[in-house]
C-alpha cells in the first residue's frame, strides 16, 4: 500500500451526541484510480470538545494536511481547528510508527492490488457507517 506523500489524512466528522462530534483519522493511500481514505485502518479517534457556537460548516469528511491549526485545511472548521490539528499530530505519529515495513515485491504488490476493493468514502454502505457509529458510541463522553 502506498501512502499519500503529501502527509494528508482523511478525517471523518460525525455526531456523537447533541453537543459533541467525533473525529476519526484514516491514512490516505494512492491507488491506480487516485487517492482514497483507507477506512480499514483507524489511526486515531477523538471526541471534539463541545462548543456554544453553532457547529462549523457541515462536512462529514475533511482532508487534514498540517499540525498548524491556522492551516487552510481547517478553514471551514474554525471552532474545532485546535482539536483537529492535535488529532492530526497523534494520527501522523501512529502512521509513522506503523509505516516501517519493507517495500512489497512487485509480485506481492500485484496480488494485493488484485484482491483489493477500493470504495470511495462517499459511497460507503450504511452497514459500514453504522459499524463506525457503533464503535464511536463506545468512546467515553
Amino acid at each position: 500500500m502506498t501512502f499519500s506523500a503529501s502527509g494528508a489524512l482523511a478525517v471523518e466528522l460525525h455526531r456523537h451526541s447533541s453537543s459533541h462530534w467525533i473525529a476519526t483519522y484514516y491514512p490516505m493511500v494512492l491507488t491506480p484510480v487516485g487517492r482514497w481514505a483507507d477506512v480499514t485502518w483507524v489511526l486515531h479517534r477523538c471526541l471534539i470538545p463541545p462548543t456554544t457556537v453553532d457547529r462549523p460548516e457541515p462536512a462529514r469528511w475533511l482532508e487534514a494536511r498540517s499540525a498548524d491549526p491556522g492551516h487552510f485545511c481547517y478553514a471551514n472548521h474554525q471552532v474545532w481547528r485546535e482539536a483537529l490539528a492535535d488529532g492530526y499530530v497523534t494520527a501522523r505519529a501512529a502512521l509513522d510508527i506503523e509505516d516501517i515495513e519493507e517495500p512489497l515485491s512487485v509480485r506481492d504488490g500485484q496480488r494485493l492490488r488484485e484482491h483489493t476493493v477500493v470504495v470511495p468514502a462517499g459511497q460507503l454502505s450504511e452497514w459500514m457507517l453504522d459499524d463506525l457509529q457503533d464503535e464511536a458510541s463506545d468512546l467515553p463522553g
